[in-house]
């Protein structure tokens, strides 16, 4: 199935079900289809980070946020993603993404999504995410206020999440570095 044909599901069941808060997870299922395989016919790692998409369309959709997307012009930007895979997702196999918000700063959204399997942990990810619209950047403090939702301050982030984000700076440090030593 093209991921357009599961947006399209997951918006039309979006429709049909009630507003949730902003830490409420999404649980979305979805099936294994021939186009998601790769060379060794088990879902192709690609494919995880576009399905992912659909998890995060999901909480949108139930904060508010995706009516924002259209009226307002702005659009959701994924900055970094971290997925870890444990086991493969094969054929036809059916499998439900959990995507929730663990926490955000004035900039950022910090989601985690988790791909299961009757219960079981199949690859586990991590989504540093924006809005933007109109040549800049929307604040989460913007955002969470035109999607109806008070601002309340962010739960703490999970160490894994600090340890990832530490890393990613060391990262940007070194580009940074090796822009600047160039003739």
């Amino acid at each position: 199935m093209s991921f357009f044909l599961r947006l399209i599901k997951i918006s039309i069941l979006a429709l049909f079900s009630r507003r949730r808060g902003l830490l409420e997870p999404s649980v979305i299922s979805l099936r294994v289809w021939p186009n998601d395989l790769d060379l060794n016919l088990h879902m192709n790692n690609g494919r995880y980070l576009s399905l992912m998409d659909l998890g995060r369309v999901d909480v949108m959709f139930h904060s508010g946020a995706f009516a924002l997307w259209f009226k307002r012009g702005w659009q959701p930007l994924v900055a970094a993603s971290t997925v870890r895979h444990f086991k493969s997702l094969a054929l036809f196999q059916g499998f439900e993404i959990r995507t929730r918000i663990l926490g955000w700063d004035e900039k950022w959204v910090y989601f985690e999504q988790r791909f299961t399997r009757r219960g079981e942990l199949y690859a586990l990810a991590g989504v540093k995410a924006l809005m933007a619209g109109n040549q800049r950047l929307i604040s989460t403090t913007e955002l969470f206020g035109a999607t109806g939702h008070d601002l309340v301050p962010s739960p703490p982030l999970p160490d894994w999440v600090l340890a990832w984000l530490k890393a990613e700076r060391g990262l940007i440090d070194q580009l940074k570095a090796e822009r600047q030593a160039r003739p």
